[in-house]
């Protein structure tokens, strides 16, 4: 009964999911797109379309697949999946995969380059360029997908594949994660306690000054905003890296309920990241004042530019034919 339940609310939570993480990147993505404030000009904003492209597919592929095999096995049981369904349910796990460790991969190299930002300022321009940034995105793609590749040309069988991803993808960058996570609170928080002691001693209102600490700010948003994406990634990966340790390594020598309690647990732990998918976009919102004020200078002033323009155009007919002969 219990599973039932958990199968039916992943169903409504994963259509949820899909339809807000989808409307929330594309509207990140013409965000940056169109950045009317030029605060998307960093080699580091490919990370954040990076990730956000690997949100939207996971959102418009996987999330759908879920929850329509959920709900499937909710109303009429598991063996009433067709052959089409479970296709696009294992289609959708090694979408998900792909898009899980090129989260991991993207949010590391946004930390790094954070942190280089911080320790080595004269140092980043020359690491961090859009060019290299590309193509650092290219080749994880590339080699997540070649990785992948590896369960279909049978080198090794399904289980060993799962043993092997885990152990080299996930485990391993969740535990470079949390190494740079920390590297870079710690620079920060230096960085913040240097900030602070210098603006008490000196004051500089010329222009390029002003630009320089517009600069600054901006740089330090995008920093929290590489801890946050860091943080969230560890707190939704991590139960599922632990249940799918015991899972694969545990299973043979768990009782049949126990294992039946395990696939619950599997199935939870996906749901969280998924929800940390549909959160990464909420993250720029909150941490990024500039992207709020994008979004409010693309849609609402052109909204209200078009609301504008109709009611002038109400207007001059009423005019018109106020002022027209009798």
């Amino acid at each position: 009964m219990a599973g039932q339940v958990i199968h039916l609310a992943s169903a409504v939570c994963l259509s949820i999911l899909s339809v807000t993480t989808v409307s929330s990147n594309l509207l990140l993505l013409i965000a940056v797109w169109k950045d009317p404030l030029k605060c998307f000009s960093s080699p580091t904003t490919s990370f954040i379309v990076g990730i956000s492209l690997a949100d939207l597919v996971t959102a418009l592929t996987t999330e759908p697949f879920f929850a329509a095999y959920y709900y499937v096995v909710y109303t009429e049981g598991r063996d009433a999946v067709n052959g089409v369904l479970q296709t696009l349910f294992t289609a959708g796990s090694n979408i998900s995969s792909v898009a899980i460790c090129y989260s991991f991969l993207i949010v590391l190299a946004l930390s790094w380059a954070q942190y280089i930002a911080i320790k080595c300022p004269h140092s980043f321009k020359k690491v961090v360029t859009r060019r290299n940034a590309i193509i650092f995105n290219m080749l994880s793609l590339f080699y997540l997908l070649s990785f992948m590749s590896l369960q279909f040309v049978g080198i090794m069988d399904q289980f060993t594949f799962l043993k092997l991803s885990l152990a080299l993808n996930t485990s391993f960058l969740s535990i470079n994660l949390m190494v740079i996570l920390f590297l870079l609170n710690a620079a920060f928080r230096r960085h913040l306690k240097r900030k602070r002691a210098f603006e008490q001693h000196e004051e500089s209102s010329s222009p390029r000054s002003s630009r320089k600490t517009r600069r600054e700010n901006l740089q330090q948003q995008f920093t929290a905003v590489a801890m946050y994406l860091a943080a969230i990634l560890l707190l939704s990966a991590l139960p599922h890296v632990i249940t799918a340790q015991i899972f694969l390594y545990l299973s043979d020598e768990l009782s049949p309920q126990a294992n039946e309690n395990i696939q619950i647990a599997l199935e939870i732990s996906d749901l969280l990241l998924f929800v940390k998918v549909c959160l990464d976009a909420f993250v720029y919102a909150w941490r990024l004042p500039t992207y709020r004020r994008t979004m409010r200078m693309l849609f609402f002033r052109r909204a209200k530019e078009r609301n504008g323009y109709i009611n002038g155009r109400h207007a001059n007919r009423f005019t018109e034919v106020s002022l027209s002969p009798q």
